[in-house]
């Protein structure tokens, strides 16, 4: 008896003085299951160079003849402010709102600028790995790495702007909850190209509606050059087979086939390519 009194005590010290050990399992049993390897819906079974290429998979399922699932995105029309309607009206100028803006306009597209979150989010493949503190997800496109703090802390004063911001993240049910600001004012919130200040404040709301489907809500708030917030929803696919993601390095691709300001690029179109970008980087 004695014995067991002991070992009780040893294991109760353990729990106490283990909090890492305790909370793995606490978090194990309360945080919902997001893991595996999310990408577009309707997908290519196998990804390969012949098709990586293409870089847009609705071209790349063509290429092979597979047909896509409906594409299930939306997005709200965002209220802008004076200067930042002038801004998205003038890199639109001669391009139908309901195709994509010119590519060199874009400086993830015309200057190999890392893309941000929003975006990434969108247009990439990536896997998601929870731990107790942390949450990864690691992205297809140039080994892209986003960390999301869930251990309470809040977002630091003396933050300086990068590419994916600061995350901070917490679990409401059966969703990740992801809270971002201190993003560059470079990159682009969405594919039409609308502006943001530093003032960006993202939040995601991440669930798996379906075992292999993921649904992603971002509410963009930014009152330097929104009127309001707004949202945008996109759905991904669980990725078959296995858990293998695809390495992609679409800028060094690029620059190898003399886009993306190559020097062989900026011979044959200097004012094409290059004017763009500098009047980008000027504002």
């Amino acid at each position: 008896m004695r014995g067991w009194s002991k070992a009780f005590i040893v294991l109760a010290a353990a729990l106490v003085f283990s909090p890492g050990i305790f909370s793995l399992g606490i978090q194990a049993q309360n945080q919902p299951d997001l893991s595996g390897v999310w990408g577009g819906l309707g997908g290519l079974p196998e990804k390969n160079p012949e098709v990586a290429i293409c870089g847009i998979q609705g071209v790349c399922a063509a290429l092979t003849g597979i047909k896509q699932e409906p594409n299930p995105n939306s997005a709200e029309t965002p209220e802008m402010l004076p200067w930042a309607e002038e801004h998205f009206t003038a890199i639109h100028e001669g391009v139908s709102l309901t195709g994509n803006p010119p590519q060199q306009r874009n400086p993830s597209w015309s200057g190999c600028m890392p893309e941000g979150p929003t975006e990434l989010m969108r247009r990439r493949g990536f896997e998601i790995r929870q731990f107790p503190d942390m949450v990864l997800i690691l992205y297809d496109q140039d080994h892209g790495v986003r960390r999301i703090y869930m251990d309470g802390r809040g977002h630091p004063a003396d933050w300086k702007p990068s590419w994916n911001g600061h995350s901070i993240g917490h679990y409401d049910g059966d969703t990740l909850v992801v809270d971002t600001v201190g993003i560059k004012d470079k990159v682009w919130v969405d594919i039409l190209g609308h502006p943001h200040t530093d003032a960006l404040h993202v939040t995601e709301r991440i669930r798996r509606v379906q075992p292999d489907r993921l649904e992603i809500e971002a509410t963009i708030d930014d009152p330097q050059t929104y009127k309001k917030p707004w949202k945008m929803k996109l759905v991904k696919g669980l990725e078959e087979p296995g858990p293998i993601i695809w390495d992609e390095a679409e800028c060094e691709e690029m620059l190898q086939m003399g886009t993306h300001f190559s020097a062989e690029a900026q011979s044959k179109s200097q004012k094409e390519q290059a004017a763009p970008l500098a009047v980008y980087e000027a504002e």
